[in-house]
């Protein structure tokens, strides 16, 4: 019997071959033009092997920016995230559920990412001297914490602000050449070959693009996550980890390897800056800097956080079919285990609530940098959160501004897409043990299981928040007392 323990996916042949909720077949319909794969990889099976292996691939790309890439980190260093790419293409060539298109796909993707990482460090090399004399990357506003919570919106909103500058997804797919000054970012050469790119995706694969934009609208031109794609440029996958296998998992979560990461982002951005130079400050957005909270400050000491908090009750589900929209166009049908899926997204949760928690009760000297968005505030007034972000952090906040904020949200796109429907109990969730699981947070943050007592009142939030910034930071009984008050 095949062992499927170390992946999500269960043998297409176990059980019913009917779509059910906790086994969905895959959403994707690949295109006829892509039936050769097939013929190839069965001629590959033959030999006992599949098609469209990826290990020998991204590491050959991964060593070919050597020696340029002796700037990032140490020898050890660039060899921790060589291993962590050898787990993730291991895990992945590994696994027999996926489809042959998926893999094919899958690689692809990949290695295109991973493509950026010799193009910026050589363009770098080449052009250092300018890049270090003009390029500046200081107290970066980083937003920050669960998935769901808002954090797309926040950086899209404050991204309106001319003062500041935040990357287009173009600009990290497509990393060379930069941006210059006075350029016209609709008019840039990247945007229409990431647009091209996104068009034959959605010919050859229809419905892989447009499930996963019900979800998280990503276009070219919007404004993007940041730490997802450095990650992505160094080899190392957020988004298909779980098609890799729990061992992959478990190596992604160790933080130390992605102090180079850090480096290398600083590096991309001061890259960018210097060819189109921000006028205050650059800010960042990605829930997966949250697993890394700790070399986050140590690496950008000067960095102004802003963590989002929404009951991890309520955005569990919602990650977990965010991430499945994507991770199931790349199985063969019936291979999805939804329960086995949900358990796999749960590290990324724990991760990202607990690390910054714990982290905060042990430095609180960091607290004056720390700004905490509840879900519910900025749901309910989004201008006004933002608002509150630039007094906190001091920073120029101009009427202009607000009115640009004012028209984005007219238009937000995100209304003109689908919405997903989703429940615990689909990824086989219980409500009351992940309330064990995550009390302290759920306690500190005054988070209660939905349907049986009501979140902490909206007017109430800011003062909970004022009592956190004032009081000793794990004084929680401390905190809630006088919050009840």
């Amino acid at each position: 019997m095949v062992d499927l323990s170390n992946y999500y996916q269960r043998d297409p042949g176990i059980g019913d071959t009917t779509p059910s909720e906790r086994f969905p077949n895959n959403h994707v319909s690949f295109s006829p033009l892509l039936m050769p794969l097939h013929w190839l990889d069965r001629v590959h099976r033959i030999f006992g092997s599949m098609a469209f292996k990826s290990k020998h691939a991204m590491l050959k790309e991964y060593d070919s920016a050597a020696p340029l890439d002796a700037c990032l980190g140490t020898e050890a260093e660039l060899k921790q995230v060589r291993k962590l790419i050898v787990s993730f293409a291991e895990g992945f060539d590994n696994n027999s559920r996926i489809s042959v298109f998926g893999r094919f796909f899958l690689r692809r993707i990949v290695l295109d990412l991973l493509k950026n990482r010799k193009r910026v460090l050589r363009f770098y090399h080449s052009n250092k001297e300018f890049i270090e004399t003009n390029g500046k990357f200081k107290a970066p506003v980083i937003i920050t914490g669960l998935p769901r919570s808002g954090t797309t919106l926040l950086q899209r909103l404050i991204s309106e602000d001319p003062n500041t500058r935040s990357p287009y997804s173009f600009e990290m797919n497509i990393a060379i050449p930069p941006m210059a000054s006075q350029a016209d970012p609709l008019k840039d050469p990247r945007r229409k070959k990431s647009s091209g790119r996104a068009s034959i995706f959605s010919w050859l694969a229809p419905g892989l693009l447009e499930k996963f934009r019900e979800s998280h609208v990503w276009l070219p031109t919007e404004k993007e996550e940041s730490f997802i794609s450095m990650l992505a440029h160094n080899g190392i996958s957020q988004m298909n980890n779980s098609t890799a296998g729990k061992k992959y998992i478990n190596d992604f979560y160790q933080i130390e390897d992605k102090r180079l990461v850090f480096r290398y982002e600083r590096l991309f951005f001061t890259m960018l800056d210097a060819y189109r130079p921000v006028r205050s400050h650059w800010t960042l957005k990605a829930p997966n800097y949250a697993p890394c909270f700790p070399i986050l400050f140590e690496e950008y000491p000067d960095a102004r956080v802003v963590l989002a908090h929404r009951n991890p009750i309520v955005t569990l589900p919602s990650i977990c079919r965010l991430m499945e929209s994507w991770c199931i166009a790349f199985d063969q049908d019936g291979s999805f285990d939804k329960h086995r899926f949900g358990q796999f997204q749960k590290p990324f949760i724990e991760n990202s609530l607990m690390v910054p928690f714990n982290y905060r009760k042990t430095h609180l000297e960091k607290e004056d940098q720390i700004f905490d968005c509840m879900y519910e505030e900025l749901s309910s007034d989004p201008i006004a959160m933002v608002k509150r972000i630039y007094q906190y952090f001091d920073l120029d906040y101009t009427l202009p501004f607000e009115k640009r904020m004012m028209a984005y949200l007219k238009n937000d796109s995100q209304k003109k897409h689908g919405r997903h429907k989703y429940s615990l109990e689909e990824y086989g969730f219980d409500a009351d043990s992940l309330y064990e699981e995550y009390k302290d947070y759920m306690e500190h943050f005054n988070f209660k299981i939905p349907g049986k007592a009501s979140v902490i009142p909206m007017c109430n939030t800011l003062k909970f928040v004022e009592i956190i910034k004032k009081s000793v930071y794990h004084e929680v009984p401390y905190a809630r007392k006088k919050l009840t008050s």
